[in-house]
């Protein structure tokens, strides 16, 4: 073995390593913000979709672009619920644009994940106006979102709805905040409902039972997806109490991406619940540093990493 490679394998993390971020661009400055509500993005007949746009101000200045996915079991958004939390991002240095999806009683998939792509496509084309940099944009969900942030990020280049079709929907980096993963296991290790139901939010998602569509439901499941090709870095936390979308679900995707060599962090937050417990300014934070390491990065001269090891 030559020196360089010598040296390169001498620098292979264990895995379980954590990664603590350097100061990459203009992270710890904090920027005053706009908001700019209900920007229709897409319309489908008389269905409208709308982006929140929450915009950070620097004269000349074009920002990362991280598009949010607001969790509703894919039925109608609470859109402006996370709101404050999303400034807390956007005054670091990001345009965040919170997207509104064609719920699944108007449509059941694919349709959420075309409007989360369509989404992506519509700020690249409108970059100068909203204060974007295009070659910079992550996608980030929470619980159903999540399961869409995963989704966009795993299948680029797929599902496009014929709208700014010039743009791409590649994104840097994805954040999931206790997503859904697998279709198929979401009730394996609770009971709150019966998630083989018609009715249940993934029957309704996928236009019926799971048992009755197996195939679809692998389709439209983060886990079941190609993990071999050439991925963004994923970010996935959950809280280990949650009693709607167990906590096994991010862990089985994490192993899963790990296996096939790709690049991913996973936080246990301890005594969260599905949401409750979960948005602090410690996740906050964390959630932060993963967008300037990837957002900011590229732009600048390799950064010097402090690497971590923690025990799992």
């Amino acid at each position: 073995m030559d020196k360089k490679a010598a040296a390169i394998a001498a620098n292979e993390m264990p895995e379980g390593t954590q990664v603590i971020y350097g100061q990459y661009a203009e992270r710890g400055a904090y920027y005053s913000c706009s908001y700019r509500p209900d920007i229709v993005y897409a319309q489908y007949g008389d269905v409208q979709r709308r982006l929140q746009i929450i915009m950070p101000h620097r004269a000349g200045a074009r920002f990362p672009l991280v598009v949010f996915v607001q969790g509703s079991a894919w039925r109608k958004q609470d859109i402006h619920v996370n709101i404050p939390n999303l400034c807390h991002i956007a005054a670091k240095g990001y345009v965040v644009a919170s997207v509104e999806i064609r719920e699944s009683d108007i449509a059941p998939f694919p349709a959420a994940l075309e409007d989360v792509k369509c989404a992506i496509r519509f700020m690249r084309t409108n970059a100068a106006e909203y204060g974007v940099d295009p070659k910079r944009v992550a996608v980030w969900g929470d619980s159903s979102g999540g399961h869409l942030a995963l989704m966009t990020g795993l299948t680029i280049g797929e599902y496009d709805n014929g709208l700014y079709s010039e743009q791409t929907d590649e994104v840097c980096a994805v954040i999931d905040y206790y997503g859904v993963t697998d279709l198929l296991t979401l009730g394996k290790y609770n009971d709150i409902l019966d998630h083989d139901a018609a009715d249940s939010p993934e029957g309704l998602f996928i236009g019926g039972r799971v048992p009755d569509h197996v195939e679809l439901a692998k389709k439209a499941s983060p886990f079941h997806q190609d993990l071999d090709k050439k991925l963004p870095p994923f970010l996935i936390m959950h809280g280990d109490s949650d009693n709607i979308v167990h906590v096994n679900q991010s862990i089985a995707m994490y192993k899963a991406l790990q296996e096939h060599g790709q690049s991913v962090v996973f936080y246990k937050v301890l005594g969260a619940d599905h949401g409750t417990g979960f948005w602090n300014p410690q996740v906050l934070e964390i959630t932060e540093r993963f967008l300037s390491a990837h957002l900011y990065r590229p732009i600048l001269d390799p950064p010097q990493f402090q690497h971590d090891q923690h025990e799992e």
